[in-house]
């Protein structure tokens, strides 16, 4: 399998990552934390851009391009720590009517998780319930929720739904169709997660070459080159992974999606959670203070790390698939 990227898909990165780093500063991270999702204007500039029609088909008013081309994006969206249910909308354009043009925001509940949490319900408009027996679609302002006081991320606002995990609303899609959405939102949460390991070591990097102890930049000591190239070979691994889930799951006859989806998930969860540990840590008592982004990047990376589905549900299904084969 050749995860080489092509023109195409180079031009695309490039002009994503261009976009956030003219749009989403430091200075618009930190201020988010007080209207935590891009929302408004923000939101229908990531839409205008194509980020949520990316791979709804083109007569829903997408732009029908590959899993791994949405990968590729929403790495970028990671790295630049971008708020907001970006992948339940990525996944709902086409199924929901102004998500893919950011008319409608869409954020999801999953009975798969052990409690009923909404992201984002301030900017949703509405909530796709993920259950083994199909997609339910209800309008936000259907739905009771009880707003979490004081989230894990500052950027990623959350609320308990009344009533427990039980679907309401229209039923828009099979039992079919769940599967395949959590098998998607896993793949591009971890292109998420991978985007966040990504940027949380670019932090590290620039802050190793500046801060200087003992007449050198701490980067000239081995103990902190150690952890920074320990992240990169994280990044590198995990970013593969993803990119071969993302073909995989376009074509199936390049191998089990189910496998290759939790393999990635797994390997962009560890990617994200040790690189935010180590982007910390390169920071020492800085990296605790809220003027520098390194708690956010550790943080956002423990929010993603619990959506469809944790580390270890990912390891426990692949020790049981290499026990049926043998291996």
């Amino acid at each position: 399998m050749d995860l080489t990227l092509n023109d195409e898909q180079l031009a695309l990165r490039s002009g994503v990552r261009e976009y956030l780093a003219g749009r989403w500063t430091a200075d618009r991270i930190r201020a988010a934390a007080t209207e935590p999702a891009p929302g408004g204007e923000g939101w229908k500039e990531l839409a205008e851009l194509g980020v949520f029609g990316l791979i709804a088909p083109e007569a829903a008013g997408g732009t029908g391009l590959s899993l791994a081309d949405a990968a590729i994006v929403l790495e970028e969206l990671g790295a630049a720590l971008v708020p907001g249910p970006v992948v339940a909308s990525v996944l709902a354009a086409g199924l929901v009517d102004g998500a893919a043009g950011g008319d409608a925001v869409v954020t999801m509940l999953d009975t798969a998780t052990p409690v009923p949490v909404l992201e984002h319900p301030g900017i949703a408009t509405h909530v796709v319930t993920v259950d083994d027996a199909g997609l339910f679609l209800q309008p936000m302002a259907e739905v009771t929720a009880a707003p979490v006081q004081t989230p894990l991320d500052p950027l990623t606002p959350v609320a308990v739904a009344a009533g427990g995990h039980q679907p309401r609303g229209q039923r828009v899609g099979t039992a079919a169709d769940a599967a395949a959405w959590r098998l998607r939102g896993a793949v591009l949460t971890a292109a998420l997660q991978v985007g966040v390991a990504r940027g949380g070591l670019d932090l590290a990097v620039r802050y190793a070459g500046e801060r200087v102890q003992f007449g050198r930049v701490i980067g000239g000591f081995q103990a902190v080159k150690h952890l920074l190239a320990e992240s990169l070979a994280r990044v590198e691994l995990a970013r593969a992974a993803v990119l071969c889930a993302a073909v995989t799951a376009d074509d199936p006859e390049a191998g089990d999606p189910a496998e290759a989806a939790a393999a990635a998930k797994l390997l962009a969860d560890d990617a994200a959670t040790q690189g935010g540990r180590t982007c910390v840590q390169v920071h020492g008592g800085m990296g605790f203070t809220w003027e520098v982004l390194a708690h956010l990047y550790l943080k956002r990376a423990w929010v993603h790390e619990t959506a469809f589905g944790t580390a270890d549900a990912h390891a426990a299904f692949l020790a049981g698939r290499l026990a049926a084969t043998g291996n």
